[in-house]
């Protein structure tokens, strides 16, 4: 009786707090949204590097749901005081969207409580269409960073985005190529150890620059060039920078694409006048082969924040192979480039079945079992202790090169897929970074693996939502009860807003991604101590 006592009174204890504290909350309300309001306007202010790219324009057109809607300047605030006084549209429900008609679009609207209506133009004008219970936005354009008001009128505090302004400067070859050498310029300044192994992109030149450009025709002009062409094949590949993806701007350049490009540049003459951006990369001619077939595969990973810079890189990779046996000296482009737009045109008209030869695995434990097969390698532990190390460092290496061009934004994240060439003698080379990458239907497995990859992306990203909305919520009572200095208010803020997993939302142990830098440690322990202290930039 004692017992029951005792729990009644506990029961009534907390029921009494509880209704203090909500009844103190809603009695300031305008209070609530004007603190609100001086977050967003932090982040604005004190996080965004180039902040010339956002709209000064008070009312846009956002395609959110294959519609032109508007919103207005006060969305993010009625949206994040309604979440704050909400707190399961965030903790414990999912809202989500997606403005393609894709298999992106089917797996997020099967696990999002809601859907956008598809409105035509007429009824929704001066009216905007997106929820405010909205929480992650999972589009395919970026319409969010660059047609809207950080903090205003999208991009609220209590969102994750899966985009980010930067990313260009690891999916354009153009710019991938411009950091990766200026990266190695600087670790050259370091430590020797530091610029050993950053090795991940073959000699390029760069053709839109002058002096790389006239290096590289006297190169091919040499009787070394002539003889090694003879020996082995063509000794480049022309690349075209910018957003060109799956297979496109790809050219061997055999004799006859050679000569197209020595007249293109009258054999030199023309350098420092033609500003395309063209690549002329080191053609990797002895690759691993599978079944006498060149092999790709894409690693996925996702840079979760970037305040501070957490990435995670995905465990499954998809193993690809080209369409046509390798023949160093074959004219078929489908012999030399395995990516899938290549391979689905040189077998259109086949028998579907025909298409699962080229999509391998999911596993690279399958490469690692051909490999100890072939005697190749020796170790079981090769994948562990050898190639997932060697992708992870590269990944580390490719974001350490960009980092500075990225906001620093604990909202923002972007997914990509880094396709990676594996030789003979086991290296790896980066062949291209994709920003957003497709997700296709190619085979049944590939739905299946997709729609996996997409959930786990949205449980890492929900995660780190949910941990930044209890603290912000916890933050915003403790300022009602105490009234803090500006300066106390903008150093709480700041420590809370940073990206970091509570406890109580821990990412389940069958997600696929592994987390591989975490800026909240120090130094060679943010790398998985894969990159040593001494040799961060």
């Amino acid at each position: 009786m004692t017992q029951q006592i005792l729990l009644a009174s506990l029961f009534i204890l907390f029921l009494q707090k509880w209704l203090f504290e909500n009844t103190l909350v809603y009695k300031q309300y305008d209070q609530v949204k004007d603190i609100l309001r001086q977050m967003n306007s932090l982040v604005l202010v004190n996080y965004y590097n180039n902040r010339n790219h956002f709209s000064s324009y008070r009312s846009f057109r956002f395609d959110l749901s294959k519609s032109q809607v508007q919103l207005n300047e006060t969305y993010c605030n009625q949206s994040d005081t309604f979440k704050f006084y909400h707190p399961d549209i965030v903790l414990k429900d999912i809202h989500t969207t997606r403005d393609t008609d894709d298999l992106t679009q089917e797996i997020v609207q099967s696990i999002s409580f809601i859907k956008i209506t598809n409105y035509t133009e007429g009824k929704i004008k001066n009216k905007s269409v997106v929820p405010e219970v909205l929480t992650i936005p999972f589009n395919y354009y970026d319409s969010y960073l660059t047609k809207t008001n950080t903090g205003l009128s999208a991009m609220c505090l209590f969102q994750k985005h899966n985009h980010m302004r930067g990313r260009q400067q690891l999916a354009y070859k153009n710019e991938l190529l411009n950091n990766y050498y200026l990266y190695v310029d600087r670790l050259k300044k370091m430590p020797e150890i530091c610029s050993t192994n950053v090795t991940y992109i073959p000699k390029s030149y760069r053709l839109w620059l002058k002096d790389e450009c006239s290096a590289f025709f006297e190169y091919i002009n040499t009787p070394e060039y002539e003889q090694k062409f003879q020996k082995q094949g063509p000794q480049f590949i022309s690349k075209l920078g910018l957003e060109v993806h799956r297979g496109a701007g790809i050219t061997m350049l055999f004799q006859k694409e050679t000569q197209q490009l020595i007249k293109e540049y009258q054999n030199g003459q023309n350098c420092g006048q033609i500003s395309k951006y063209v690549i002329a990369q080191k053609y990797i001619n002895n690759p691993y082969l599978f079944k006498g077939h060149k092999i790709e595969f894409r690693i996925y990973f996702i840079i979760a924040s970037t305040y501070p810079l957490i990435v995670y890189a995905y465990d499954s990779s998809l193993i690809r192979r080209c369409a046509t046996p390798f023949d160093k000296f074959s004219l078929e482009k489908s012999s030399h480039v395995c990516n899938t737009a290549i391979v689905k045109k040189k077998i259109e008209g086949q028998d579907l079945d025909e298409d699962k030869q080229f999509f391998i695995s999911w596993k690279l434990d399958y490469l690692q079992e051909l490999l100890l097969k072939q005697k190749k390698i020796k170790s079981k532990k090769w994948l562990e202790e050898y190639l997932y190390p060697k992708i992870h460092t590269t990944i580390q290496h490719l974001i350490m090169s960009t980092q500075h061009f990225f906001d620093i934004d604990s909202k923002l994240s972007e997914f990509f897929g880094v396709d990676f060439m594996l030789t003979d003698d086991l290296q790896i080379y980066v062949l291209e970074v994709n920003s957003n990458p497709q997700l296709l239907k190619t085979t049944p497995e590939r739905v299946v693996q997709n729609t996996k990859l997409v959930k786990d992306i949205l449980e890492i990203q929900v995660a780190y939502l949910r941990s930044k909305y209890v603290r912000l919520r916890s933050l915003i009572k403790s300022f009602l009860a105490n009234q803090p200095t500006i300066q106390k208010f903008e150093k709480d803020f700041k420590e809370a807003y940073k990206d970091k997993l509570e406890p109580e939302f821990p990412i389940s142990s069958n997600n696929l991604f592994r987390k591989i830098v975490d800026k909240n440690l120090k130094d060679s322990k943010a790398y998985n101590d894969l990159i040593q202290t001494k040799c961060i930039l």
